[in-house]
């Protein structure tokens, strides 16, 4: 798409964003209908399924840049996008009515371990930066295989926790919601209720074959965009692509806070920011090099803004601060200082 009107480019940008988000709502909603059709539950092969599912956009755009070679803005996705990603809770927390914040409606220590799930795998991310491209097995950066292993011991880890009475207690006035337990008990989402199975395998089916054909569109665009405005693709990745692809999570993320399961609105977003980092390993396969061995400082960063970002909320979800100002809780506010304080150094420096 290089060479293309710049007009053009904006015009398949935004159409392949607004796909993006229809279909990614389809693929939530019609994913955790087949969940407890199938029964799939908290089994490994229902959460890959979720995991694969909300994470459709980012593997569209990684498998398109992977085949381009174009290393940056996969980093910058995966990667850089974290911040970005950890960032949208704040607009949770902002819609959300009550004098409470939702880090103190979330009420359990679950999502403590959550954080600390995703923070594990992005510091082991930012790890496999500093190993050499020489050092590689079979093209694949050692990290990549690290976080593949250390996310399936993780889910099973926060599996346990779950299980665990004292871990997911809340406060009396905390508002959490439904556990993801008991919403997969709901017989199917109330949008596919009286539809068959097939209509909702079908349905899934097209709206992922939708998300993948938006994810090279969007990369593609995205690319010829960033080049003609002289902005670095890894950047751009990090920024505007980590904001389509958030789309969806935001979609469903707002659809929870107003049906009052606030701790999925966050869950949701931790869970996806682990398995993100999952998708390094498909990079490097189809890439034929280890992705990670390529990223630069400016992603290196982005990727510690994400981890300072989680920790602030991690750190919330044990004091339960209970003052909201400005309709946000203090961990809010500190993640919108501490992102545009992480933003303002990284161009200026």
């Amino acid at each position: 798409m290089e060479g293309m009107n710049i007009i053009f480019l904006l015009i398949i940008f935004a159409a392949a964003s607004a796909v993006t988000w229809f279909a990614g709502i389809a693929l939530t909603k019609t994913t955790d209908s087949l969940d407890t059709r199938f029964r799939l539950g908290d089994a490994l092969g229902g959460l890959i399924l979720l995991g694969i599912a909300g994470s459709l956009p980012e593997l569209a755009i990684v498998s398109s840049a992977a085949i381009r070679g174009d290393i940056p803005v996969i980093i910058g996705n995966l990667l850089g996008g974290i911040a970005f990603q950890t960032l949208v809770i704040v607009i949770f927390d902002f819609v959300i009515k009550g004098k409470r914040p939702l880090s103190y409606l979330t009420g359990s220590v679950e999502l403590l371990f959550e954080a600390l799930f995703a923070i594990t795998l992005t510091v082991f991310a930012i790890a496999g930066a500093f190993i050499p491209a020489t050092k590689s097995f079979l093209h694949i950066n050692p990290f990549s295989i690290i976080i593949v292993i250390a996310w399936v011991i993780g889910l099973f880890v926060i599996n346990k926790v779950r299980e665990n009475p004292r871990l997911v207690a809340s406060e009396e006035d905390a508002s959490p919601g439904r556990s993801h337990k008991e919403r997969r008990k709901t017989e199917n989402h109330p949008f596919y209720a009286k539809k068959s199975t097939l209509h909702v395998i079908l349905i899934f089916l097209a709206a992922s074959l939708a998300t993948l054909a938006a994810g090279v569109l969007l990369e593609e665009s995205g690319v010829a965009i960033a080049n003609h405005f002289g902005i670095g693709t890894g950047i751009f990745a990090a920024t505007v692509l980590a904001l389509v692809t958030s789309l969806p999570e935001i979609s469903t993320g707002l659809e929870s806070i107003f049906i009052g399961d606030n701790h999925l609105a966050i869950s949701d977003i931790l869970g996806g920011n682990a398995f993100m980092l999952v998708i390094f390993i498909v990079a490097d396969i189809l890439a034929k090099k280890p992705v990670l061995s390529y990223a630069d400082n400016q992603t290196i960063f982005l990727g510690g803004l994400g981890v300072a970002l989680m920790a602030i909320y991690g750190f919330t979800f044990i004091k339960k601060l209970k003052k909201r100002h400005f309709r946000l809780g203090w961990d809010s506010v500190s993640e919108i200082l501490v992102y545009a304080a992480g933003i303002f150094l990284l161009f200026r420096i």
